[in-house]
């Protein structure tokens, strides 16, 4: 049992397990567009995993408060490794995908490497700059490197994208809350715990009304609008018994996890 904490602690830490969330996500979105590209989906693994690592070394050199300081400084060869393995990989990539992809990647990747620099601190546009960037990247890289036509269905999936990515990413301002108040500027911190919670209750609302319209009017199919409608509800249970004592491993395993949980209620959404 001690072992396998230290091996969940290990991956949650060096940003493995939220890159393979990310991962998962990129892979929902071949199943909703039904499209597929393998390229696209190691680069958001590998993007992610330099990313986060990066942001993570300069919030420690900033001096930032970090949940995760005394590991990382434990394990700076093996984050330093994860930086330079993501960047290589990464740039790999990025110099076989077509022209458009690669201007929406330097987009993407200048609000990822400003974002502790500069976004971060600035009043609510923490996580509309989280919820752009992994819209961007799990999903509207794959549109853009398949050349899939930009209609209404691809608009309606980038919008409930956008929304879902947004919905779990207010648990982790949840979880920061006592922190944020003193520094910076979030939903919650605006809001409240209660009400931020009854926020991802509206919007989940809003995820399951576009699902039933875009099933309405056939850009959704059955089996996908039930696992969206699955997840939806998932969702909210997790979010429903988040309080204020919960330890961060429920945030960074359970929350993270709804992106794995997502594709895996579509998956089963195929065989019924």
């Amino acid at each position: 049992m001690m072992k396998i904490n230290l091996i969940l602690k290990a991956l949650i830490n060096s940003n493995i397990f939220v890159s393979s969330c990310a991962l998962t996500l990129a892979l929902s979105s071949e199943i909703l567009l039904e499209s597929s590209n393998i390229n696209v989906c190691v680069f958001v693994f590998f993007a992610c995993l330099f990313t986060y690592n990066f942001q993570r070394i300069v919030r420690i050199k900033k001096g930032d408060k970090h949940k995760r300081k005394e590991w990382t400084e434990n394990n700076l060869h093996l984050i330093h490794s994860l930086i330079i393995i993501g960047a290589i990989i990464s740039i790999y990539f990025f110099i076989k995908f077509n022209l458009t992809t690669q201007i929406i990647i330097i987009f993407s990747g200048f609000i990822s490497i400003v974002y502790p620099f500069i976004i971060r601190d600035k009043p609510y546009c923490k996580i509309f700059a989280i919820t752009s960037v992994w819209t961007i990247s799990t999903m509207l890289l794959l549109i853009s490197e398949n050349n899939l036509l930009f209609n209404k269905t691809t608009a309606l999936h980038l919008f409930y994208r956008f929304i879902f990515v947004f919905v779990i990413t207010i648990p982790f301002d949840l979880r920061d809350l006592k922190y944020d108040k003193k520094n910076i500027k979030t939903i919650p911190t605006l809001l409240g715990f209660q009400k931020s919670k009854f926020l991802v209750f509206i919007l989940l609302i809003i995820m399951l009304i576009i699902s039933l319209l875009m099933y309405q009017y056939k850009y959704l199919s059955l089996n996908f609008m039930i696992g969206n409608g699955v997840t939806c509800i998932f969702t909210y249970i997790l979010v429903s018994v988040i309080n204020e004592k919960r330890k961060d491993l429920f945030f960074s395993l359970w929350i993270e996890s709804l992106s794995i949980f997502y594709f895996l209620f579509l998956i089963i959404s195929l065989s019924i």
